[in-house]
């Protein structure tokens, strides 16, 4: 429910505190990066590579991306959006960011498999459009798959939860492009958090998109054969959203 309440704040509650927060009071609000690592912190949704302890002999792991690249953080976006009203504040965020932004409005919000779709539905009902859809998408064998049927003229919008290079986003596109090529998707990428220096992702004989994050909050990553963490600490690359095993243990691997 979203009900007001403007004593309330992010920066500083506790796990417990967050988890009483009211949607209804953020619908104003526009959240920093401070509070929204702050949130991920919290709710053990956000690693960082302890440098201290890689010095002191425990080099530990540090995290292989989907785009190849190798970081020194990661935020997990499950995590983080599993109380429902952590994800209907994210929501209501993201909401004020396409309010802001030009041309016409979508009449259909895809969320990006796999850490998109649950925050997509509350997009929708949260946004109070009678006429706005979702686009069902799938991953099947790795792979984006499109589910729901698209009509010439609709109005895609693309929802994600994290952009580094924008590697998911493009799959996704390319998928809707094929399967409808005279549907259009709006030129914009709506995500939470832009964890890159990305500000547009450009798709040959698809077009330009925006990528337009409710916050901003750089972080460092390489390319494999130039990591320090790999080259400097002895630190191995692993996928950090495989499993809760791998989350573990690379949240654990300098304990």
């Amino acid at each position: 429910m979203l009900y007001a309440n403007a004593t309330q704040k992010i920066l500083g509650c506790s796990r417990e505190e967050a988890l009483k927060l009211l949607p209804g009071n953020f619908t104003d609000h526009v959240m920093s990066a401070e509070e929204f690592v702050h949130l991920a912190e919290i709710f053990g949704a956000f690693w960082r590579y302890n440098y201290a302890a890689a010095v002191n002999g425990k080099p530990g792991k540090h995290a292989l991306l989907k785009s190849g690249l190798h970081s020194d953080g990661f935020f997990m976006s499950k995590i983080l959006l599993e109380p429902e009203n952590i994800r209907a504040i994210m929501a209501l965020q993201m909401i004020k960011v396409i309010d802001e932004l030009p041309g016409p409005r979508p009449n259909k919000i895809c969320g990006i498999p796999d850490g998109a779709i649950t925050l997509a539905k509350d997009f929708i009902r949260l946004i109070g459009l009678p006429e706005m859809r979702e686009v069902i998408m799938e991953k099947i064998d790795g792979k984006m798959t499109l589910v729901s049927a698209i009509h010439p003229g609709d109005k895609i919008l693309m929802i994600e939860d994290f952009c580094t290079r924008g590697t998911g986003f493009k799959e996704a596109v390319t998928e809707i492009h094929t399967e409808q090529p005279a549907a259009k998707i709006l030129p914009f990428e709506l995500v939470m958090l832009n964890r890159g220096s990305l500000q547009e992702i450009f798709m040959e004989d698809i077009g330009s998109f925006a990528v337009m994050p409710i916050v901003r909050y750089p972080i460092q990553e390489w390319e494999p054969a130039i990591c320090p963490l790999c080259r400097d600490y002895g630190s191995v690359a692993i996928k950090p959203k495989v499993s809760e095993e791998s989350w573990r243990e690379i949240t654990t691997s300098q304990l």
